[in-house]
């Protein structure tokens, strides 16, 4: 009785796996022959792409990108020749600058927009209705409105007085005027001066301070109404799940 044959160690294609006992033999030996077949051709098939560009009206084909495509968008293709993907041709100085300059907007636009967020938080946390911001803006004009009206009293002051060294100097027509009523006028009008720009610098804070809460109202109302619209909008979504 001839003795049993140890299974074959056959090599796989392509030499790759040498040495690993496979018993072929039999049926069962045939499946996974075939199978083995099937999986190395289905591999080798997956890494069988086409590249293909366009340069001037005429196609450029390679199995590696051609060096022709170097300044060109590239296809990848499928073996059945869908497109597999799109390699995009390098960017050119101009491009690579409009490229940064658009990273650059976006990236202040995004911050600008937190930015946003934060004064939308931030006056939703101060204020709770109209009245209240109307009521801010009320207590800070104060203010101001007390340093005006105390530079008017002053400046009212000042005429009256000035109105008295006019009168004094009259005496000193066509003479010379002695040198304390001189230096009264000239006291007398810096006076005035600094407090007339006391009362504008004042105005001018109230300017300021008006623009602000005209724009914190003008933003709250906008929040508010949004926040209205969203929930109205909810409400009409969740209406119509109840009534499906």
């Amino acid at each position: 009785m001839a003795p049993a044959k140890s299974p074959s160690s056959c090599p796989s294609p392509g030499g790759r796996g040498a040495g690993l006992p496979v018993k072929w033999a039999g049926p069962a030996g045939s499946v996974a022959l075939a199978a083995l077949a099937v999986a190395l051709a289905q591999g080798a098939a997956a890494q069988s792409f086409m590249y293909v560009c366009t340069i001037g009206g005429h196609t450029i084909t390679g199995q590696v990108p051609p060096q022709e495509c170097k300044n060109a968008d590239v296809r990848e293709l499928n073996p059945d020749g869908t497109l597999h993907r799109l390699i995009p041709a390098p960017l050119t100085p101009e491009q690579r600058r409009q490229r940064q300059k658009e990273e650059e907007e976006r990236i202040l636009e995004e911050e600008a927009q937190r930015a946003q967020a934060r004064k939308d938080r931030s006056l939703i946390e101060t204020y709770s209705s109209v009245e209240e911001i109307e009521s801010a803006r009320r207590r800070a004009i104060t203010g101001r409105q007390t340093l005006i009206d105390r530079a008017d009293a002053r400046i009212a002051q000042y005429a009256k007085e000035r109105k008295r060294l006019d009168e004094e100097a009259e005496f000193y027509v066509g003479r010379q005027m002695p040198a304390k009523l001189k230096e009264s006028f000239k006291t007398n009008q810096a006076l005035t001066e600094q407090q007339q720009k006391t009362r504008a610098d004042a105005l001018a804070e109230i300017g300021r301070i008006n623009e602000k809460f005209d724009a914190d109202r003008k933003r709250f109302e906008e929040i508010v109404h949004k926040s209205q619209e969203d929930m109205e909008a909810r409400r009409r979504a969740e209406q119509e799940a109840r009534e499906r």
